[in-house]
């Protein structure tokens, strides 16, 4: 069966024309309005900070049921989703919101549509993304919530058991809708826009979008002067990007440490950094403190936050080492609620790029070459995450750059990548553990404050003596002035013959990761593991 892609965007426009004409549609309310909604929504409940606090079904996105139409083919069944979907919202009082994305300078824009009954996501998505300026004819991105009668007996299955649809329609030009049948996460909205920009920033030829967090420093230096230093930390969903990116290192008199970007955005290929999202910051709320997420807890409690799946008692207050509804409790905080989150959002270069991986074999931090760390984000190795699937939580996974969300080709897309890092000359890479090394007995967790300890020594240029690591084929540094050097060697916690077994799996692994890309990989990128 042939299929018109087309028909995506047709279908959008009828489903909010039709609903503009009918009077069922509410466009663009004021915030105090919207929030009047919000609230009159069923299941919605206000915290004792005054947050809007929803639950979700399911609690996390639905990978395995999205399908886009770059890597798969369209036809019958997408055929009737939008069907269904046009069908389903003919007669349904909707609610809709345009969204800036960006900054402002490339005119792109998003429009979510859903039932009133899911207005939550539009709230917590002007928080994600801020309000589009102006009048929007015709937005660049589109995102259609809808549900049917499987909607409520899926709260009851697994998710591998629900019966859930998404699908993404991408343009040759740029353009995205997304239809979402029987979820009501935020993440499909955020990640909706997400994907539509990883798409986009390859069809339009201006880079390679990121799953990466950003910061800019202004510290002192090893040999005292003061520098800013631009970091892309590049990780999957629950393995440390956020937190890494968002913790505060200035501490000394004239320093400065602003969160610039804490999810994405496109590398570009003059080396600058453009972000996505001007509005707010998602974080996980699960084991959130102020001990070692002081920059994230107190913004979290602010009233503007939006929280999702996130438990609190009678009284209202969050209790966030809670797990019985998820561990994937989120919350949506306004960038003006977080005190270091800089104004813009965009980089005009960067300095290092850091790799964030997890793994018992892997020292605390490596240094890597450009060739290297083109082969690092093919192979993508992390931390599953209950975002991901909460049924693999835990497991060591291999996402082919850190981010689930790629469209096309996928040699071209790691050949990119490496001829922008390439003409960077200034460029450093690196990849870090925030797992833990060794196992057993000898079982040595990588703590927060060994990871930042890593990140303010690295920053501040005092990493100036590195040695080859012959055990695992990288350099290391010689000393880290916080951290036990014994986090640098993980063989030295592991008996001789299990590290080398491990060794010999790991590049098993490595060796298959690089090969699925195909044999228009680079050469350069293939030998790393492929020699």
């Amino acid at each position: 069966m042939s299929f018109d892609i087309e028909q995506f965007w047709a279908v959008a426009a009828r489903v909010y024309q039709q609903a503009a004409s009918d009077g069922r549609l509410s466009a663009n309310p004021p915030g105090e309005e919207l929030y009047r909604i919000v609230e009159q929504e069923p299941g919605v409940e206000i915290s004792a900070f005054g947050n809007i606090c929803v639950d979700s079904e399911p609690s996390s996105r639905a990978a395995m049921f999205t399908k886009n139409n770059v890597d798969d083919r369209f036809g019958r069944t997408e055929a009737e989703l939008l069907r269904q979907c046009e069908s389903s919202l003919s007669r349904a009082e909707l609610v809709s919101l345009d969204y800036l994305v960006g900054d402002g300078t490339q005119g792109i824009t998003a429009r979510v549509i859903v039932p009133k009954q899911f207005v939550h996501l539009v709230y917590a998505g002007e928080n994600q993304f801020g309000r589009a300026p102006g009048r929007v004819e015709e937005p660049t991105y589109t995102i259609i919530f809808f549900t049917d009668d499987a909607f409520e007996s899926n709260r009851a299955k697994p998710l591998p058991k629900k019966d859930i649809t998404i699908r993404l329609a991408f343009s040759p030009d740029g353009r995205m809708v997304k239809i979402v049948r029987n979820s009501n996460y935020f993440g499909e909205l955020k990640k909706g826009v997400f994907a539509a920009e990883d798409w986009a920033a390859k069809a339009k030829g201006r880079g390679i979008f990121l799953h990466a967090g950003c910061r800019a420093d202004y510290l002192q230096q090893a040999h005292g002067d003061y520098q800013w230093v631009r970091s892309l930390l590049i990780a999957l969903s629950a393995n440390g990007k956020t937190t890494t990116t968002c913790r505060v290192l200035a501490w000394k008199d004239h320093e400065l440490s602003w969160l610039i970007q804490d999810d994405g955005g496109t590398l570009m290929t003059d080396g600058s950094f453009q972000g996505f999202e001007s509005g707010g910051v998602f974080v996980k709320t699960d084991g959130l403190n102020p001990r070692d997420q002081r920059e994230i807890y107190y913004g979290a409690l602010k009233p503007a936050t939006f929280f999702e799946n996130v438990w609190f008692d009678e009284s209202g207050i969050f209790d966030f080492y809670n797990s019985e509804k998820t561990s994937n409790g989120r919350a949506v905080i306004l960038r003006r609620d977080f005190m270091h989150a800089c104004q813009d959002i965009n980089v005009d270069g960067v300095d290092n790029l850091i790799l964030i991986t997890r793994g018992p074999t892997i020292p605390a931090i490596s240094r890597l070459t450009k060739e290297q760390a083109a082969a690092f984000m093919v192979l993508g190795q992390a931390m599953q995450s209950s975002a991901g699937d909460p049924t693999q939580a835990g497991k060591i996974i291999s996402e082919f750059f850190y981010d689930p969300f790629v469209a096309g080709d996928r040699a071209g897309h790691a050949n990119t990548f490496y001829e922008i890092i390439k003409g960077l000359p200034e460029l450093r890479c690196f990849l870090i553990n925030t797992g833990h090394v060794g196992e057993g007995n000898r079982f040595r967790d990588i703590a927060l404050n060994d990871t930042m300890g890593v990140l303010d020594s690295l920053l501040r240029g005092g990493l100036e003596d590195w040695e080859p690591n012959p055990s695992v084929g990288f350099e290391v540094p010689r000393a880290i002035r916080t951290v036990d050097p014994v986090l640098l060697h993980p063989e030295k916690l592991h008996a001789p013959s299990d590290f080398e077994k491990r060794k010999e799996e790991l590049h098993k692994a490595r060796v298959e990761a690089i090969e699925s890309v195909g044999a228009d990989l680079r050469p350069e990128i293939r030998k790393v593991f492929c020699p």
